[in-house]
């Protein structure tokens, strides 16, 4: 998939604290000196979900950037473990089950734990919350939550990569809207939102936003709920749309689309009802859905699915009325690639995108790197 690349971090101020000099061995706040006296920048990775396209991705361009630092500085970028955060009640994307990893990983590693990756920015707090862990210790996360990037402003996180998250959800509303009245194109970079959006794909029904790296100058900007003002439109005035979101437990999900898509959809004219998945039944949410649609008429709905390679299930629900997918990018049935829907008329994608989430973060750290080296 044809993505743009984030610009570079000039300014990764926020690791300032570790580069104060203390090379003995009994150091209380990291350095990049002391992390790599013995040769090697040992990581661990916080993994959100197997299967999860955005997960994989993730995981490997920040291990190619990892590997891409070392190469440039003559030492060796040495995975320590692995963790598929999931709690006891199979809930995935869990920040309890990300700090209850690391305090293992302090324990069992020590002063061989030198980087944390995490897969987003829930479990990347929590990490950075393990009362064990060595000061200034960097952590890259994905999503640019509030507390991430209060954090990120503060010093406590090496990094975040927004995407543009309330702009999504002005961006599917505006398609939902659009495909109501049935205009051509569905959008274009005239929706209204402050992120630019990647379009070439729109022939295959892909939108997405662009991401944004998170750095201590623009972090206040890039949270969630910094939201745009948008026109009410006439012609969508009682239109009604469903909402269905994956899991209320979900961070990202929770702090943005959660709040902004009710927020625009409203602003633009329709009234909004919201069903909530628990993050790991299908089966769960779809009888949700299927409740909603015969105790009420919706015109559209806007869908974040929680097994990517069931959305036909979620189409033969809702029927031929407009769906955008949202957040979670539909997948073939064996889950080798991304759905296409450009044969479905009504029926679109809006979000980052599965492929080139790993390069913007794998980004993060090579700059983080390099403000420090």
């Amino acid at each position: 998939m044809k993505r743009r690349l984030i610009p570079g971090i000039a300014a990764v101020a926020l690791m300032a604290a570790g580069l104060a000099s203390c090379g003995d061995s009994a150091a209380t706040e990291w350095t990049l000196e002391n992390a790599l006296s013995d040769g090697e920048l040992g990581y661990i990775i916080l993994v959100g979900e197997d299967g999860n396209p955005e997960a994989e991705d993730r995981t490997q361009g920040c291990i190619d950037a990892l590997n891409e630092i070392a190469k440039e500085g003559g030492f060796t970028a040495k995975e320590l473990t692995r963790k598929t955060c999931i709690d006891t009640n199979g809930n995935s994307w869990s920040d309890q089950a990300a700090k209850e990893f690391v305090e293992t990983c302090i324990t069992q590693y020590g002063s061989s734990l030198d980087f944390i990756v995490s897969n987003n920015d829930g479990m990347a707090v929590a990490a950075a919350g393990c009362s064990n862990l060595l000061k200034g210790t960097p952590i890259v996360g994905f999503d640019a939550l509030s507390s991430a990037c209060d954090m990120i402003i503060e010093g406590t996180l090496a990094g975040s990569v927004s995407q543009n998250g309330d702009d999504q959800a002005l961006a599917t509303a505006v398609t939902l809207g659009n495909l109501l009245k049935g205009e051509t194109p569905v959008i274009d970079d005239t929706y209204g939102g402050k992120a630019a959006l990647n379009l070439d794909q729109l022939d295959k029904h892909i939108i997405q936003t662009e991401f944004a790296a998170v750095t201590a100058s623009n972090a206040e900007s890039l949270k969630p709920g910094a939201y745009v003002d948008v026109a009410a439109d006439s012609a969508l005035s009682g239109k009604k749309m469903l909402v269905a979101t994956y899991s209320n437990n979900d961070n990202f999900i929770k702090e943005t689309y959660r709040q902004a898509l009710p927020h625009y959809a409203g602003a633009l004219g329709f009234e909004v009802e919201v069903v909530e998945g628990n993050g790991s039944d299908d089966a769960a949410l779809q009888d949700l859905i299927r409740t909603a649609v015969a105790e009420d008429t919706y015109d559209c709905f806007a869908l974040n699915i929680i097994t990517h390679a069931n959305y036909e299930d979620y189409l033969n629900i809702v029927g031929d009325k407009p769906v955008v997918f949202f957040n979670r990018q539909p997948k073939t049935s064996d889950n080798s690639s991304v759905a296409d829907l450009s044969g479905l008329d009504n029926v679109y994608f809006v979000g980052s995108g599965s492929e080139g989430q790993g390069v913007a973060q794998g980004q993060i750290i090579k700059d983080w790197y390099h403000a420090l080296a």
